[in-house]
């Protein structure tokens, strides 16, 4: 028995000497993780025309397209991919519209159906978009602004996006989400306007203009106004528990042309904040407590 007792010793010594043992299993360990890694990532940037996927809270890799909605009338992912590339098309979104309208599904199934379609043509990010569900389904206008991000319009799903990050934002952060791209009539343009995003925090409704434009592009003063008018319409229809906002996703460079838009917004008593959606939210909320 002291042979063997001195065998191991020798032998534990050896490895320790050559790097083996519990520093080798800590390597295979860690080049198990790494295989695991970088197999994930290649998943995840697999070609836009595959399903790609993503490692969930399971810990095993599931596909980025797969449904969110636990309900079970949830499309299938080979139709999600189907009705991503017509959407693509020129007026493809009225005819994926058209194409849902016909199946007559709840409206927790189209929201999940949009979200994936966004997903799918890398709009949103996956995670994202279990969020945004988790906390803005069955909200008035959020599938229909779902709708507008699918289309082939890149200004136009950058500007709904940012409608809809900020609601979810504000969702996040406590705050009631009434409703995204409400539509009102403010008696003053030729057909009824959107209010963009409608919140509420305590007794304080917040009317939000949303705008996503790069910090070097100037908005057309005329339809800034008529913007800002239509909140002022809002605000007076709805009583003054309305503060309205013009939220804008970047400060403008132009230094003249930032102070219009201040004094603008000023005269007629709107908020201008600038900033993401989560920063818009912020500000926000701030406004509210000082109420």
């Amino acid at each position: 028995m002291a042979e063997t007792g001195s065998g191991m010793k020798g032998l534990r010594a050896g490895a320790a000497i050559l790097g083996v043992g519990h520093a080798s299993a800590s390597w295979a360990r860690l080049r198990f993780a790494l295989l695991g890694f970088v197999t994930a990532l290649a998943i995840v940037l697999a070609p836009s025309g595959e399903v790609r996927a993503f490692w969930g809270s399971t810990g095993k890799a599931v596909s980025v397209i797969a449904k969110i909605s636990k309900a079970s009338q949830a499309l299938p992912e080979d139709e999600i991919v189907r009705l991503a590339r017509l959407a693509a098309d020129t007026k493809g979104t009225a005819r994926v519209g058209e194409e849902l309208g016909r199946l007559n599904l709840p409206n927790e199934v189209l929201e999940d159906a949009f979200l994936r379609i966004a997903v799918h043509q890398g709009r949103i990010p996956r995670a994202e978009a279990e969020g945004m569900f988790s906390r803005l389904t069955g909200v008035p206008g959020f599938r229909t602004t779902l709708r507008k991000v699918v289309g082939n319009s890149e200004v136009g799903t950058a500007g709904h996006l940012y409608e809809l990050r900020l609601a979810d934002s504000a969702a996040g952060r406590g705050m009631k989400v009434i409703g995204i791209g409400e539509k009102f009539d403010d008696g003053l343009k030729r057909a009824p306007t959107d209010i963009d995003v409608l919140l509420e925090h305590g007794r304080t409704m917040f009317a939000i203009e949303a705008k996503n434009y790069a910090s070097s592009t100037l908005m057309p003063l005329d339809r800034y106004r008529a913007d800002l008018d239509s909140l002022v319409a809002y605000r007076k229809v709805h009583g003054k528990r309305v503060v309205p906002v013009f939220s804008m996703s970047n400060r403008p460079e132009d230094a003249r042309y930032l102070k219009l838009l201040q004094h603008e917004a000023k005269r007629r008593e709107v908020e201008l904040i600038f900033g993401s959606a989560e920063e818009s939210v912020e500000q926000i909320k701030l406004l509210g407590e000082l109420r």
